[in-house]
């Protein structure tokens, strides 16, 4: 017998980092590519410069 769950996407981290996301979306292909792109300014988020590590909400 299988149980039944009632939470829902209870997995899905609530914030993930920058580079991190840009990889998981498949905008580069690694993401370490995706991290020299942020640290040469060809990623904006909230309209200014950002590091890898910044933390980002979902949704």
């Amino acid at each position: 017998m299988h149980k039944t769950s009632s939470e829902s996407v209870s997995n899905v981290p609530a914030k993930i980092r920058l580079d991190k996301w840009l990889w998981a979306a498949r905008f580069y292909k690694t993401r370490a590519i995706a991290k020299q792109s942020i640290e040469g300014g060809k990623v904006h988020c909230d309209g200014a410069r950002s590091k890898p590590s910044k933390e980002i909400t979902l949704g």
